[in-house]
């Protein structure tokens, strides 16, 4: 490994997102279609959605807390009509239903329960403006702390991992700024340049460097997290190859991805996991929870990467069917074509139906 190995010797400014080549603003009208395509997003929608997106992201940060939480959900209806002939919003209907067949005693309350999951993300996305003052504010409280308190008693390195549940930027907050910072790790960066660019001012704001992906910040990060001077927190959710390959939903286990990074990691910092995650428990209100660790195997005292895969799944699988109208990556997770026919699917509808009844 090579490079830095403290924070203060990094540039601060490497924490952005790459951005994209900017292509020729005369290719907005070219008769090839790759070329016109590729212009028009990035000179007209990207451009259209930044500058909306920059602006009120300005107007709201004066805002109190629960006015921005609120905003975000008043915009859900029109963002939905919006949307309305594209593919996504279907994919995130068909992933809702398989997810929670069974759950419902009527059609209106699953409809009822998926406009609950809009109106979380619609929260979600304006609470990303105010989410650095949240911890001052007493907006988030925790659940489990004797759990960090014993890794950090023995001189253990705390890796936390998540789900992106609810506000999940605020788990960030509460832990790099709070809990056991400074706090390192990798994140998944917005298509649209000018969503990287606030998501990066707010981390800046709170110095906080979470790294892009790539080989140059996975060395990186082994580098910073091997001096044992940081913890780190990961996501395990990540989209990779156009699909969320954790939670496995009755699917093969990964053998790569940020669950397996996180196992490696901890490895080599002699690191502890901890499951943690965030709920909603209000307009701009959550609860951070951070559970026991999970166990080290062998004489050795390490972490088998297909064994730890299965146990973070373990943990997590059951946490995000409870809270599947917080899950952001709903929409990016892609099941099966016969996945309602599966054992798995037949199986959780009829646990599901227990519940109910």
């Amino acid at each position: 490994m090579s490079g830095p190995s403290r924070l203060e010797d990094i540039p601060f400014r490497e924490t952005l997102a790459d951005e994209p080549q900017v292509p020729a603003l005369a290719n907005i009208f070219a008769s090839n279609d790759e070329l016109r395509a590729a212009a028009r997003l990035y000179w007209l929608r990207h451009t259209k959605a930044g500058v909306l997106n920059t602006v009120f992201h300005q107007l709201l940060s004066f805002c109190p807390s629960s006015f921005v939480s609120n905003f975000g959900e008043w915009l859900v209806p029109s963002a939905r009509r919006s949307y309305r002939h594209k593919i996504f919003p279907k994919r995130i209907e068909r992933n809702f239903k398989a997810l929670t067949a069974g759950l419902w005693r009527t059609p209106e309350e699953q409809e009822l329960g998926l406009d609950r999951w809009w109106i979380n993300i619609g929260r979600t996305i304006s609470e990303f403006i105010i989410v650095n003052r949240l911890w001052r504010e007493s907006r988030i409280e925790v659940e489990g702390l004797k759990h960090l308190q014993t890794v950090q008693e023995s001189g253990g390195v705390p890796i936390f991992v998540s789900m992106h549940l609810a506000t999940w930027e605020a788990l960030f907050v509460a832990i790099h700024t709070h809990l056991a910072g400074p706090s390192i790790g990798p994140f998944q960066p917005e298509t649209n340049r000018f969503k990287n660019r606030i998501v990066h001012a707010i981390r800046k704001q709170r110095n906080q460097y979470l790294f892009p992906p790539g080989q140059k910040s996975a060395y990186r990060l082994r580098r910073l997290m091997a001096t044992r001077q940081y913890s780190m927190t990961i996501f395990i959710d990540e989209v990779r190859d156009k699909q969320v390959h954790v939670p496995l939903f009755g699917r093969k286990p990964p053998s790569r991805g940020n669950v397996v990074v996180a196992a490696k990691i901890a490895n080599i910092c002699d690191g502890t996991l901890l499951p943690t995650y965030l709920t909603r428990t209000g307009p701009a209100r959550f609860k951070l929870t951070i559970l026991p660790a999970v166990p080290k195997t062998g004489e050795q005292q390490h972490y088998d990467i297909p064994e730890t895969v299965l146990s973070l799944n373990k943990v997590f699988e059951p946490i995000v069917l409870d809270r599947i109208e917080e899950w952001y990556m709903l929409g990016e997770l892609r099941l099966p074509g016969n996945f309602e026919k599966s054992p798995y699917a037949q199986a959780l509808a009829a646990r599901n139906q227990q519940g109910v009844a």
